[in-house]
């Protein structure tokens, strides 16, 4: 088998710091070397790409402003958003299992639109279409255990008003599986943790010490 020529790979030209362009032959994709992006694939998620937007801009004033003060939000993310709500809307009511999957798929695909459009379509359509908006986007958040909202697998939240699953969330359930997995390999598979007496348990154990301090 012949040997791969190096000589037909573009030379990388990245200026170095010594703000010399770098010498290295780089790859067929984007012609840059493994030490000035050669192996970076560019952003995937759609962050990232509005990230990227950003990167090299010369008048950062005239981007700001435009931005905070025009509002120039694509019209596809607004009607990839309103399109998206709608669905929401036919599945407010519904708490099947595989209904709450469908609201996930929804909210996968087009949390960034709804994230930038949730106030204005609150805006149009009442304080209901936020709540249902909202409602599920914490959905998905608590699935996948999202930082913001990860509390909720240690301590109890009031539920959301629609989307609510009363069995819990995805990672609730991995966590739980963790927890279980891990008190079993340490304690063994009966070991049941420390009991809290309830209210009523707690009054008849101190009736019971008031009838022996008589006895």
């Amino acid at each position: 088998m012949a040997k791969f020529n190096l000589e037909s790979l573009p030379k990388c030209g990245a200026k170095t710091r010594s703000g010399q362009p770098c010498q290295r032959y780089g790859n067929k994709t984007n012609g840059r070397c493994k030490l000035h992006g050669g192996r970076s694939t560019g952003a995937k998620t759609k962050e990232g790409k509005l990230a990227v937007r950003v990167n090299a801009l010369l008048n950062s004033f005239t981007w700001y402003f435009n931005n905070h003060f025009e509002m120039k939000i694509k019209k596809t993310d607004i009607e990839n958003a309103i399109s998206a709500y709608f669905r929401l809307i036919d599945l407010s009511n519904i708490t099947s299992t595989e209904l709450n999957d469908e609201v996930i798929n929804i909210v996968k695909e087009y949390r960034v639109e709804l994230e930038m459009s949730k106030y204005y379509i609150a805006k149009h359509d009442g304080a209901d279409a936020l709540l249902t908006v909202q409602s599920a986007l914490d959905h998905y958040y608590k699935d996948t255990a999202a930082q913001h909202l990860k509390f909720h697998i240690y301590t109890p939240i009031y539920p959301a008003p629609n989307y609510h699953r009363y069995s819990g969330s995805k990672a609730e359930h991995d966590n739980e599986i963790q927890m279980l997995a891990r008190t079993t390999s340490k304690k063994g598979a009966f070991y049941s943790g420390r009991d809290y007496p309830s209210p009523e348990q707690k009054a008849f154990k101190k009736q019971l010490k008031e009838i022996r301090k008589l006895l």
